[in-house]
């Protein structure tokens, strides 16, 4: 047991240099704090950190547009349009910036999404008579709004929107339904 004694005696004697030193470590930052880096590069001829000026955030109305949602039709093929767009109905219970807003809609079974035309422009679907309609969605010749979803090609769905919709694409499971916009 004295072999036990002799090597726990010297920790004993070092435990209470070890909280000295910690607290000496302590107080020294404390007390050197004013003198930190901050008032280093002061401008100023006082070697204390000097409070800020006042800040306040006010808050004016915008006047810039962040995301313009204003739709332009023009005639095609001479004023003999092709489009064959289905009027919004009033049954529509989401406008297309409340679409965007919510970016997800939950309606009839269905979760729709939203996917910009401007990721896929063009003909990349090859999508008969593809245009945006009134509404702001990418429709067909037939007035069908664009989906995506795992249903077969040309399955017609009813939606929430004004306007039914019809698949072309893939890239969604289930039933959740991406709708293609401007």
């Amino acid at each position: 047991m004295s072999v036990y004694r002799s090597n726990y005696l010297p920790w004993s004697r070092i435990r209470p240099l070890g909280s000295v030193s910690a607290t000496l470590v302590l107080v020294g930052t404390t007390v050197l704090a004013p003198f930190s880096l901050p008032n280093a590069y002061a401008s100023s001829a006082p070697r204390f950190v000097t409070p800020a000026a006042h800040q306040a955030l006010t808050s004016t109305a915008a006047t810039d547009t962040i995301l313009d949602l204003d739709i332009t039709l023009t005639e095609e093929d001479g004023g003999r349009s092709t489009h064959k767009d289905h009027a919004p109905a009033p049954a529509a219970l989401y406008t297309l910036e409340q679409f965007m807003f919510t970016g997800s809609v939950n309606w009839g079974g269905y979760r729709f999404t939203y996917y910009s035309q401007q990721v896929l422009p063009g003909g990349g679907l090859a999508i008969p008579g593809r245009h945006v309609n009134a509404g702001g969605y990418v429709s067909d010749g037939d007035g069908y709004i664009v989906l995506a979803g795992s249903a077969p090609k040309g399955t017609v769905y009813e939606t929430p929107f004004g306007y039914p919709g019809k698949i072309y694409d893939r890239g969604t499971v289930g039933n959740h339904l991406d709708v293609y916009i401007l």
